[in-house]
């Protein structure tokens, strides 16, 4: 690795070399005593140049060694950390964005990262500043200071910002900035932190890719969930499982696997929970195990909507900012339908699921396995108390309450094919007719992504409703 002598070398250089081309030549005796006091610098310059450009190469510890051991060395995780320094190490990339559902270790692994290039002698500082969502100027700035060792003599936020800044471009080395958290777009600078500056990285950590999107990451990385093996691995380190008073018992085994593997790789949740069982008898472990089977296996959400329209835009979008927000969701991909007909299958999912989102577009209703959904859903939420929001993406609500365009269009073609007083259309009409008097959201034109991140911000408003007991 490149030992600090060369870098102080190369900032003094940085100095050196404007002076030289901004010699002033239009009077020759100025000329003359310029070259003469340049001669001097560069003669002691070069005499600096005696060191060892490169320091002793030792092996790189892992990446346990680097978190305190908070991380074991999971391929998942080695995945993610190699691909974070690759974008550090890239001069064009200078916001980097990780994301990962929450409790997923996004946190720990950044702080890890940040021990790692300091050891590498990537950068000379890394400063971490937690970002919440109603964002504190003035405490992320005295935090960013508080890493950088600045005194403040001036009291408002942009003489604060000014300071900072060029705290940083004054930098012999670059530094690594570390915005953990990130739920709402800012500027960096605002805080004084440069964006695009070969004195300055910035590391943001979100829950979804979308966040980082906000944030202009020019790399995104995925912290994914770990592995079966991975989280039980992980398992037996906190729960002690595999302890000799343990391990005589099959049975406690075999329901500690299923414990671990309910855990859905989440790092946060099986260190929790396994803490939380450890020396307790196997009625505990039953009992934390059906807690978990009505809390994390079953569908907390339910996405109802035509596949034409949607699938592979907004629907898409919104089934992927769901699960990173930690909402257990469903999104059928064509496995579970059998031709115009909703299967039994899909059928059960729905009556799993505590929320129904339907996302009501143009073409909904020429679907008739959607419009089976639409039927099923709200006898849930009758029948079983599922929450139920309609979306209205491009169409009006009185459009579809009073059957018009294309709403009216394509119910009159059922109308045709199964007849005007067929029980089914009925219902159909009906719960066309109740759905539009629910309380929903609409979008019509703009930024879809943050239309998105409303409905995933109401999702998370209700996360306590969301969890499934006994309904």
């Amino acid at each position: 690795m490149v030992s600090d002598d060369v870098f102080l070398w190369l900032k003094e250089a940085d100095i050196l070399i404007p002076e030289v081309e901004n010699l002033t030549l239009q009077v020759r005796r100025r000329q003359w005593n310029g070259f003469r006091k340049l001669l001097k610098k560069i003669t002691t310059f070069n005499m600096k140049c005696d060191f060892q450009p490169f320091s002793i190469l030792i092996p790189i510890p892992s990446l346990e060694h680097f978190s305190s051991g908070n991380i074991v060395s999971f391929k998942s995780r080695e995945k993610a950390s190699d691909q974070l320094l690759v974008a550090l190490r890239d001069d064009n990339c200078s916001i980097i964005g990780l994301y990962g559902r929450q409790g997923s270790g996004k946190t720990t692994l950044v702080k890890a990262m940040g021990e790692k290039v300091k050891f590498l002698k990537m950068f000379s500082k890394v400063v971490f500043a937690t970002v919440s969502q109603n964002i504190n100027i003035r405490t992320m700035q005295e935090e960013i200071a508080d890493s950088l060792d600045i005194r403040f003599d001036k009291n408002t936020d942009a003489g604060r910002a000014r300071s900072i800044f060029s705290t940083i471009e004054s930098m012999i080395r670059p530094i690594l900035v570390i915005f953990d958290d990130v739920q709402v777009k800012f500027d960096p600078e605002d805080f004084g932190v440069p964006c695009k500056s070969n004195r300055c990285k910035i590391l943001v950590t979100a829950r979804c890719q979308q966040d980082c999107d906000l944030m202009y990451c020019q790399r995104d990385v995925q912290l994914d969930p770990l592995s079966k093996e991975e989280a039980w691995t992980l398992f037996e380190k906190h729960s002690g499982i595999h302890d000799e008073e343990c391990s005589s018992s099959p049975d406690l085994l075999n329901v500690a696997r299923e414990v671990a593997f309910e855990c859905e790789g989440v790092p946060r949740l099986i260190k929790d929970v396994a803490s939380s069982l450890r020396n307790k008898p196997i009625d505990e472990w039953k009992a934390s195990l059906d807690s978990l089977k009505h809390s994390m296996a079953k569908w907390k959400i339910f996405l109802s909507f035509r596949g034409e329209d949607t699938r592979y835009a907004f629907t898409g979008s919104l089934y992927q900012s769901l699960c990173q927000g930690g909402f257990k969701t469903f999104m059928d991909d064509g496995g579970l339908q059998t031709g115009d007909q909703t299967s039994p299958s899909l059928l059960n999912v729905i009556e799993a699921s505590r929320l129904s989102i339907i996302v009501l577009s143009e073409n909904y209703a020429n679907s008739t396995r959607c419009l089976d959904e639409l039927v099923k859903i709200l006898e849930c939420k009758k029948l079983k108390k599922q929450l139920v929001w309609p979306i209205f993406y491009k169409v009006e609500p009185s459009d579809i309450r009073n059957m018009r365009k294309c709403y009216g269009k394509d119910m009159a073609r059922h109308e045709n094919i199964f007849g005007v007083d067929s029980e089914r259309v009925q219902k159909w009409k009906s719960a066309l007719g109740e759905v539009c008097n629910l309380s929903g959201m609409a979008y019509s034109i703009g930024y879809e992504y943050e239309f998105i991140q409303k409905i995933v911000e109401h999702a998370n408003d209700i996360r306590s409703r969301l969890q499934i007991r006994n309904i």
